[in-house]
């Protein structure tokens, strides 16, 4: 009974370090994409694809096309020629998703052409636009498919949070599963107020970079990183963002510790004149 316990404990342990793990990639749904001069079933065989190379980088959570065809068929929502980003924004919500691709593919004579987008489900803003082609009919798919996720992965924000700080270095639950290498630069976000438009909808958060952190040692889930500069004290829970765009560095300082002012110089003071007497 007693080791029965100890078993149970540890599986329960494993299953929160897994979903802890989980949250900390980009959770992307696919939907089928708009045919153009092709079959459905081909335009869905790209999206199945594309499915599979995203998932294959290690940098998203994508949700399993069979899932999101049963979910959207309980919701009574198409999965097929979703081209508004405010209508995949709510499919996003339903998913449960962070975000949603949409796309087209399109055939002319022997050169396919696959457009894809990605919307932020938060806001329902338009991320990114990629696309890529085969110029060597379907048999040239499963490489431009291939170039497409590699722009995609390059350009997607991988995001995490500080969960340990140590005067001028910092712990993130980012690592080596999530694309994080020694020497890369950093992002320091702290998340701000919502933001809303005219009409009272939440359109996202105000956000600000406090400060940028380089990675010096790294481990499977999480790394380890020296804080380069900041302009305010960087706590735990701010936001850390790697993005595909380098990040400027500027002359290294030392942070998250009071600043102690420079001594001044003691100049001879000016004799004080005595005012004229009238």
């Amino acid at each position: 009974m007693k080791t029965m316990r100890v078993s149970l404990v540890i599986l329960i342990l494993f299953v929160s370090q897994s979903f802890l793990y989980a949250q900390n990639k980009t959770k992307i749904a696919v939907l089928n994409f708009e045919a153009k001069n092709l079959s459905q079933e081909s335009a869905d065989a790209v999206a199945d694809i594309l499915s599979t190379e995203l998932f294959n980088t290690n940098r998203f959570d994508v949700i399993e096309r069979q899932a999101i065809l049963r979910i959207l068929s309980e919701q009574e929502l198409q999965m097929t020629g979703v081209t508004d980003m405010s209508q995949a924004a709510e499919i996003g919500k339903i998913l449960n998703a962070e975000k949603i691709m949409i796309g087209s593919v399109s055939r002319l004579g022997q050169t396919y052409i696959i457009n894809t987008r990605l919307v932020d489900v938060e806001t329902g803003a338009l991320e990114l636009a990629e696309n890529t082609k085969s110029n060597n009919g379907e048999d040239g798919l499963p490489a431009a498919i291939g170039e497409l996720v590699a722009k995609i992965s390059q350009k997607v924000i991988v995001e995490g949070a500080v969960i340990k700080v140590a005067q001028n270095v910092v712990l993130i639950d980012l690592g080596a599963d999530h694309g994080i290498k020694k020497d890369q630069a950093l992002e320091v976000i702290r998340v701000g107020d919502v933001i809303t438009d005219l009409a009272g909808s939440t359109v996202g958060r105000s956000e600000d970079r406090i400060g940028i952190i380089k990675v010096i040692n790294v481990k499977k889930e999480y790394a380890e990183a020296q804080i380069l500069n900041a302009r305010e004290t960087i706590r735990l829970g701010d936001k850390v963002r790697l993005t595909g765009t380098p990040v400027s560095i500027k002359k290294e300082t030392t942070v998250n510790k009071p600043v102690e002012p420079k001594p001044q110089k003691d100049d001879k003071k000016a004799p004080v004149e005595a005012p004229p007497v009238f």
